[in-house]
């Protein structure tokens, strides 16, 4: 069953994500049950789907609105989608992406957009053999001190 996330999935979505972000540089630790409580299952602006099965959290999919005025069209960007271990090879990151896309043309929305890493095989067969189409881009990021000039000069 895939359903919106509630307070009684903070625990365990916690875990999955830090599960999700073990690449060096990321901070696994600062994801806590709270922090998941506030940031993403409280957050009116996100959607947090989570899979279930017999009482147990096998995999989710979150995004938020996104507005492409190239295309003048509203969107969702996919932040994260994750399938337990022992939950893959079962069609479920599918059916994840496909709620996510649901929940997206629900609210208007005419697209998902995401990223993955080039060098994330998994992900990239597993995006390729949905159909998404592949786009050149590249992604940037601005934060800490860098973050903090830019916010202060404005």
């Amino acid at each position: 069953m895939i359903r919106r996330a509630e307070g009684r999935d903070a625990a365990p979505l916690a875990a999955q994500l830090r599960a999700l972000n073990t690449e060096p540089g990321l901070h696994p630790e600062r994801i806590t049950a709270q922090r998941v409580a506030r940031d993403l299952i409280a957050d009116a602006r996100v959607v947090l789907l989570v899979a279930e099965e017999a009482g147990l959290l096998e995999g989710f999919v979150s995004g938020h609105p996104f507005y492409d005025s190239g295309t003048s069209r509203w969107g969702c960007i996919m932040n994260d989608l994750y399938v337990a271990p022992e939950a893959r090879r079962r069609g479920l990151g599918r059916a994840l992406v496909a709620a996510l896309a649901q929940a997206t043309a629900e609210e208007g929305g005419e697209f998902l957009w995401w990223d993955a890493d080039a060098e994330d095989a998994l992900a990239l067969a597993f995006h390729r053999g949905i159909g998404a189409v592949e786009e050149r881009t590249h992604s940037f990021l601005i934060e800490g001190a860098r973050f903090a000039e830019m916010t202060e000069a404005a």
